[in-house]
């Protein structure tokens, strides 16, 4: 874009030369612009007849001429931008705000939400942070999950709503009565992104690339074999029965990238681009299951961060709904660790619990706790008061709701001559080897699946800080107990309940708050339905038309 072009190039001239006339050569202007003289002495007739600044040349060799900046950036890059982001032109507009969302943020607004570009229904997402890697092994954040799962197919996925999970890349599937033997019959004639057919043995080859990541084969390390035992059709063995193998395959980190391009997945949407500000997703023509409404989804950053990252809002307008709340059946907890004296424990929890009920004063957390229908956070008895060490450390995820709560506690402790020392640790970091070994305190949480029960069990299976606050071993001990209750799902749900009652009585683990989602002001977008992590569902949401056609008789 030329204009665009013509408006970079002034802004270095007019940040160097400011609003003043100053001498200057055409060599200066040349470096200033980072072009040739000769086309400084163009772009200085241009701007010069466009009314932008002032050029006097003086007569002679070597005399310096006088430029004059006469209008601001913001003055010229404005009318520009709103032309950008009419034509969904984002990133050409975050080049006119020298590369600054922030920046964008009070006129970007009207250009957010349910919109029709160029004939096709575009939803646009305001976000406060980079998107980053879209790959299932790599993710822990609710929003790049929910992305995942738009992307990439896996054999088995969750409908919001349904408790068990339904055909995807799998047509349908069978087990053994002892649930050690499963068949997935997989569906031919589906595509790649890329257009590329997708053939058994590439499922075959996702699959054992999965397996053999340890970020991603937590819940799957009963797995002994996996082998196409005839075209089309797969066959997993194990070596402990699990009848809910099929639901742990609907997990987002089963996705199945394609084995040699794994940003190429076999989902509804494709990424069409990525970059740190800006995230387009296009409903993909060769998805084989029913094809979403929305052509293409749009990710903005608008802002460098967000006091309630667990609500989301989308434009405004005349036509925008009201907002549409849930409240997260996943929850913040806190352990500590189990090498730490009980007296000194307890009393921690004790404090911790009246900081967080007393001083926690936020509309988008719910701080009585419910892990499953009945479940609620057991009533401690009085915890006596105790000699406090001289320093503890405190493990946090880098929440805005827990950075506040561990800034109490520190300082709260501090009184009381006890540093509390606080590393923050976002969702990549808390699962590095080792990350947690240290610890006295943990403040971390837990984002719920759709199938409460199930995703209770599969979050004490991968959590890491479980092994801080129980031991190892117990740990160990504690997954083998929980996956032979995996027998049947009758027998998971009878049992998984007292499971967790146990371990809230036992102090391992204290629930805090839940969050309240919310979903604001969809402007013109239709079918709202959340999934389980407070997402809109994009495979079923769709725009009313942009406008009604009038037909006449003839």
């Amino acid at each position: 874009m030329r204009q665009l072009q013509k408006i970079r190039q002034y802004q270095r001239l007019y940040q160097h030369y400011g609003t003043e006339p100053k001498p200057t050569t055409i060599a200066e202007v040349a470096g200033v612009a980072l072009c040739s003289e000769r086309h400084a002495r163009t772009l200085l007739r241009q701007l010069t007849q466009s009314g932008w600044l002032s050029w006097q040349a003086q007569p002679g060799r070597g005399h310096r001429a006088i430029l004059h900046c006469l209008t601001t950036t913001s003055e010229l890059s404005a009318p520009l931008m709103h032309t950008c982001l009419e034509k969904g032109d984002y990133q050409s507009a975050l080049q006119l705000a020298d590369g600054d969302p922030a920046s964008l943020h009070h006129i970007i607004t009207p250009f957010l939400g349910g919109k029709w570009l160029k004939h096709q229904p575009t939803l646009r997402i305001p976000w406060y942070r980079p998107l980053t890697s879209l790959h299932p092994s790599l993710q822990r954040r609710r929003a790049e999950q929910h992305i995942i799962c738009a992307v990439h197919a896996g054999l088995t996925r969750y409908l919001p709503g349904n408790p068990q999970p339904v055909a995807d890349l799998a047509h349908h599937w069978e087990s053994s009565d002892d649930k050690l033997r499963w068949r997935f019959y997989l569906r031919s004639g589906a595509h790649w992104h890329n257009g590329q057919a997708i053939s058994d043995e590439d499922v075959l080859g996702a699959l054992h690339q999965l397996l053999a990541d340890p970020a991603r084969n937590t819940g799957l390390t009963h797995v002994s074999k996996v082998m196409l035992i005839a075209p089309w059709c797969l066959e997993i063995t194990l070596n402990a029965p699990d009848a809910m193998l099929a639901h742990r395959l609907a997990h987002h980190v089963c996705r199945l990238p394609h084995p040699q391009q794994p940003n190429v997945g076999a989902g509804p949407f494709a990424i069409a681009h990525h970059h740190s500000h800006y995230l387009r997703l296009e409903r993909q023509p060769w998805y084989f299951a029913t094809h979403p409404l929305l052509h293409a989804i749009e990710f903005w950053r608008t802002r460098a961060g967000t006091e309630k990252p667990a609500w989301i809002t989308v434009g405004k307008g005349e036509n925008a709904q009201e907002s549409i709340t849930t409240t997260s059946g996943g929850f913040s907890w806190l352990m500590v660790n189990a090498r730490l004296p009980k007296q000194l424990a307890a009393w921690l929890r004790q404090e911790i619990q009246h900081l967080n009920q007393h001083f926690i004063r936020r509309d988008d957390v719910e701080t009585r706790t419910e892990i499953l229908p009945g479940i609620m956070t057991p009533a401690y008895p009085e915890a006596p008061d105790v000699t406090l060490p001289p320093a503890l450390s405190l493990v946090c995820y880098h929440t805005p709701v827990l950075c506040d709560l561990a800034g109490k506690l520190q300082t709260r402790l501090k009184k009381r001559g006890c540093d509390v020392t606080i590393h923050w640790k976002d969702r990549e970091e808390w699962h590095a080897p080792d990350a947690l070994a240290q610890a006295d305190i943990l403040l971390g949480d837990y984002l719920a699946g759709e199938v409460p029960v199930f995703a209770l069990a599969e979050w004490f299976t991968e959590e890491p800080a479980w092994t801080t606050a129980l031991g190892e071993s117990a740990w160990q001990n504690a997954k083998q107990t929980l996956m032979a209750y995996c027998e049947s799902e009758e027998t998971l749900r009878a049992h998984l309940p007292t499971f967790f009652h146990r371990l809230l009585e036992s102090g391992a683990c204290t629930p805090l708050f839940h969050y309240r989602y919310r979903l604001n002001t969809l402007e013109n977008v239709q079918n709202i339905v959340l999934t389980a992590s407070g997402w809109l569902d994009f495979t079923r949401a769709w725009l009313p038309p942009a406008q009604e056609r009038t037909t006449s008789a003839s």
